[in-house]
C-alpha cells in the first residue's frame, strides 16, 4: 500500500529533494509495485497540527512565505505550491502511519524530515513529520513509536524534538556527527565510516527491536550512504549494499509482526538514486532480484511479496 500525491513535488530545491519522488512513483508503477491511496486533505487542520509540533512563528513563515528567511531555512526557494506540498506530505505521513496498523507495510514515499527542529528547518527538511506522526498515532493510543533512520546524515532534528519523548525510540546510523546526542535504552546513534562498519552498525537492529517492542516502526531508507553520492557517500557502501540493507531492514521489522512505514530519505545523484529509491520499492514488494553483497550477516530476514 502507498500514500501518494503529484502535489508533494515541486521544483523548490536546488537538489533533486523535492522532485525525485515522482519519478520514482513512475518507475514504481511502471512495474506495477505499488497500490495508491490518497490522504483526505484538511488544509487548516493540518496547519494547526504542524503547530503542535513546530513553533507557530515558523509554520507561519512556511504557510506564508514571511519572513522570507525563516520560510526558507531548509534551503529551498519558497513559493504557495512548496507550503502545500509539505502540508500536504505532512497529511499524508500521518495517514500513513495509520494504515500501517492494518495493512501492516506502507510506502510513503517522501524526502527529508529529521533535520527540522522545532523552530526552524535545516538541511532540505522544513517540517519534521517523522516526529509528527509519531505524536498522532501515540496520541490515539499507541505505546511506543520507532524511527530507524538510515540517512547518512544524522537525524539532529528529530533528537531535539523526541529524546525527552518516552514513547519515541531512535536508531540512527550516520556518517557524521551533526550534533551531540546520549545514546540509551531507546536511543541508539551510530557513527560509520564504510559498508563494514555500517553492516556491524545493523547488527545492533534486532536486539534494539526486541529490547523494546514498538507498536511502529518508521524507516527512512536513506540512499545517501551510497559510495558516489555527491552530498553523502561511505567507502564500499554499493547499490548491493543497500538493497541488502533495506532487506534486513525491512525483514526483521515485518517478521516481528510490527508495523512499518517506509520513506525514501536522502539520495542526490540524479538520475541515479531513482534507481537506488526503486530498489527500497522492489524490495517491499519481494522483487529486489538482488544478491546480498559478500559476507552478510545470517538471517537477513528478505520480505516475503508484499503489494506497496
Amino acid at each position: 500500500m502507498t500514500i501518494w500525491d503529484d502535489r508533494y513535488c515541486t521544483d523548490a530545491a536546488p537538489t533533486n529533494s523535492t522532485s525525485k519522488q515522482a519519478a520514482v512513483m513512475r518507475l514504481a508503477r511502471a512495474e506495477g509495485l505499488v497500490e495508491v491511496r490518497h490522504a483526505p486533505f484538511d488544509a487548516d487542520a493540518t496547519w494547526a497540527n504542524i503547530a503542535t509540533v513546530h513553533d507557530r512563528a515558523y509554520v507561519e513563515a512556511v504557510r506564508t512565505g514571511s519572513p522570507r528567511r525563516l520560510a526558507e531555512s531548509q534551503g529551498f526557494r519558497w513559493s504557495m505550491a512548496q507550503a502545500d506540498a509539505v502540508a500536504r506530505i505532512w497529511n499524508g505521513h500521518t495517514a500513513a502511519c495509520r494504515l500501517a496498523g492494518a495493512a501492516g507495510l506502507v510506502l510513503h514515499p517522501v524526502s527529508g524530515a529529521h533535520h527540522a527542529g522545532p523552530a526552524e528547518g535545516s538541511g532540505f527538511c522544513t517540517f519534521n513529520f517523522l516526529s509528527g506522526a509519531a505524536r498522532a498515532v501515540l496520541r490515539e493510543g499507541l505505546r511506543l513509536v520507532a524511527i530507524v533512520d538510515l540517512d547518512v546524515h544524522q537525524g539532529d532534528g528529530t533528537y531535539e524534538l523526541e529524546a525527552g519523548n518516552p514513547g519515541v525510540a531512535l536508531f540512527d546510523i550516520a556518517g557524521s556527527r551533526w550534533a551531540d546526542v546520549s545514546s540509551g535504552d531507546r536511543i541508539e546513534y551510530l557513527i560509520v565510516g564504510d559498508a563494514e562498519s555500517y553492516r556491524e552498525a545493523l547488527q545492533r537492529l534486532p536486539a534494539f527491536l526486541d529490547r523494546l517492542h514498538p507498536d511502529l516502526v518508521q524507516y527512512q531508507a536513506g540512499m545517501d550512504p551510497f559510495e558516489h553520492d555527491p552530498i553523502g557517500g561511505l567507502d564500499g557502501v554499493s547499490e548491493a549494499f543497500l538493497t541488502w540493507r533495506d532487506a534486513f531492514v525491512i525483514g526483521h521489522v515485518r517478521r516481528r509482526g510490527i508495523p512499518l512505514v517506509v520513506n525514501l530519505a536522502g539520495g542526490y545523484s540524479a538520475g541515479v538514486s531513482e534507481r537506488l529509491h526503486l530498489n527500497t520499492v522492489r524490495v517491499m514488494a519481494g522483487r529486489s532480484g538482488e544478491d546480498e553483497p559478500a559476507g552478510p550477516p545470517t538471517a537477513t530476514g528478505a520480505p516475503e511479496r508484499t503489494d506497496t
